[in-house]
């Protein structure tokens, strides 16, 4: 008798442990139709009221001339707002680079239904993926953002020319690094939608973004390319680079 429950307990055992997991269900409303929407992003370079163009010189706040030869910037960490409520975006990370316009474009899924007032994200690689090793995606080691062991990843790159720089071949080289306690430039942005957005049904709004190159130079700080031309290392003078371009995003329009 004992035996025989023993092999009806084992039996149990092993047809709960063996039966195929059910797959995860898509939540729908009553209607029948899913509720979880898609929005696409639209990040547009420009050089204050001008699209960037890499072939063309601009000028900074200070009145220094630069022509712009490579630029890029990590967005990462996407949360919608909702009033109090948000839905964050998982595995939420994205490289933008102006010399790859496919980079430019990306589109968020699994967004609940709704309507949403703001947008928050950062500029840059969070610690905790700065401290993660080789990864794949926008952060494999393969796009050039990755900087040491140490410093982690460039949160964002501009590479250029100036006649002001007093440096070898003219050139200007901001590689933003840092995500320790002291020395961080990751910056959160936190913007407003000009109306609320509404995400249902399969429609998929646009909301395109404008960063604007020429807030590295100015507001808080203004930088003089003569005096710095080089920023290569974590530190107060990536950190205070990291706070100009803080504010570079607009919402252009939502479409």
């Amino acid at each position: 008798m004992r035996n025989a429950l023993l092999f009806s307990f084992f039996l149990f055992v092993c047809l709960g442990s063996c039966r195929k997991k059910e797959d995860p269900k898509v939540i729908v409303d009553p209607n029948g139709k899913d509720t979880l929407g898609k929005v696409s992003f639209t990040f547009e370079n420009m050089a204050g009221s001008m699209p960037l163009d890499t072939a063309k010189w601009y000028l900074t706040e200070n009145g220094d001339s630069l022509k712009v030869n490579e630029y890029k910037y990590y967005v990462t960490n996407f949360v919608l707002h909702s009033g109090s409520n948000e839905f964050k975006e998982w595995e939420s990370y994205y490289l933008v680079d102006h010399n790859k316009p496919a980079s430019k474009t990306f589109i968020i899924d699994s967004i609940p239904h709704g309507t949403y007032d703001k947008i928050s994200f950062l500029i840059g690689v969070d610690e905790k993926r700065n401290t993660s090793g080789a990864q794949t995606g926008a952060l494999d080691i393969e796009n050039n953002m990755f900087w040491d062991w140490n410093s982690g990843y460039m949160m964002a790159k501009l590479d250029g020319v100036s006649p002001q720089a007093l440096v070898s071949s003219q050139m200007v080289s901001y590689h933003i690094v840092g995500f320790k306690m002291g020395e961080s430039t990751i910056r959160k942005v936190t913007l407003n939608f000009p109306a609320p957005l509404e995400i249902k049904g399969t429609v998929i709004k646009n909301i395109h973004l404008k960063s604007d190159l020429l807030e590295w130079f100015k507001n808080p700080n203004v930088v003089k390319i003569a005096e710095t031309a080089i920023i290569g290392n974590a530190g107060e003078a990536a950190m205070s680079m990291a706070d100009n371009y803080a504010d570079m995003f607009t919402i252009d329009h939502i479409d």
